[in-house]
């Protein structure tokens, strides 16, 4: 799209708020990642592989649902000592619920020091993590979260193995 610099300064910011300052990032508001379109086409194959090896049998929306339960209830089983694990730490924050029923496999945690930071030190112990602000500068500005620290995110899925929290919970308790 082509306009005038002073019309496009004059229409409202259809962007992230943080980029309401440059002209052309105003006019592309966040949305999916092409990446991320192509690789859905796989999903419902991925599915139905997981319900024939659970045999789990059905319509598709049955088979949807029993591998939907069967993930949800691997996650949790999983989370919940994590969760247990960092409530018992006075050193860090967990953002959110300590019940794993109540939360997504995605759990934040303010520490002390900058979550990119941390989320470095498990990275040199063969963990995976992020650290930052994640798109939600004004939730955690409102909860009381320095911007400049942001928190760490550990996140994980359903083919995450219990040895591998195993292998988290450690590594945590080396850096923490």
């Amino acid at each position: 799209m082509v306009i005038r610099r002073e019309l496009g300064n004059l229409l409202p910011n259809q962007a992230h708020h943080f980029n309401a300052d440059t002209l052309y990032k105003r006019f592309t508001p966040a949305g999916p990642d092409h990446a991320q379109v192509a690789a859905s086409a796989g999903i419902a194959d991925h599915i139905d592989a997981l319900a024939a090896h659970h045999a789990i049998a059905g319509t598709p929306t049955e088979r949807n649902a029993g591998v939907h339960d069967l993930m949800r209830a691997h996650e949790t089983a999983l989370l919940q000592p994590l969760l247990d694990f960092l409530g018992d730490r006075n050193s860090v924050r967990l953002i959110g619920p300590a019940d794993a029923a109540q939360r997504a496999p995605t759990v934040a945690v303010a520490l002390g020091r900058p979550g990119a930071e941390a989320a470095a030190d498990l990275a040199a112990r063969g963990i995976m993590a992020g650290g930052g602000l994640f798109y939600a500068q004004r939730p955690l500005r409102a909860m009381g979260v320095d911007p400049e620290r942001g928190v760490l995110r550990l996140s994980f899925v359903h083919y995450t193995s219990p040895a591998e929290i195993g292998q988290l919970m450690t590594a945590l308790d080396d850096i923490l």
